[in-house]
C-alpha cells in the first residue's frame, strides 16, 4: 500500500479524462481509450480502497471494472464479427 496516494492521484486523472474526453465529444463510450481508462480509473481506486478497507468504494469501483471491461468485451467482438450491412450491400452487387 506504499504506492497508495499516487495510484489514487493517477486513477482520478484517468476517469477526469476519460469524463472530459467523453462530454467534449472526442471520444464515444464505444470507444477503446475510453473504456480503458474507466477501466484503469477503477482497478486503481479499487486498490487505495483495500487498506484501510473501504467496503462501498471498494464494491462501487469493482462493479464499476467489470462495467468497463463489459464494454470493452462489447468493442472487441463486435469489431471481429463482419459487418452484416456490408455483407449484404456486396452480395446485392
Amino acid at each position: 500500500m506504499v504506492y497508495s496516494y499516487g495510484i489514487g492521484i493517477v486513477a482520478g486523472v484517468f476517469f477526469v479524462v476519460a469524463y472530459g474526453a467523453l462530454n467534449f465529444g472526442l471520444v464515444g463510450s464505444t470507444s477503446p481509450f475510453y473504456q480503458s481508462l474507466n477501466f484503469l480509473g477503477a482497478i486503481g481506486f479499487t486498490y487505495t480502497a483495500i487498506r484501510p478497507f473501504n467496503p462501498g468504494l471498494f464494491i462501487l469501483e469493482v462493479i464499476w471494472a467489470a462495467v468497463a471491461l463489459y464494454g470493452l468485451w462489447k468493442i472487441w467482438t463486435k469489431r471481429s464479427e463482419p459487418d452484416t450491412e456490408t455483407t449484404a450491400l456486396n452480395a446485392e452487387a
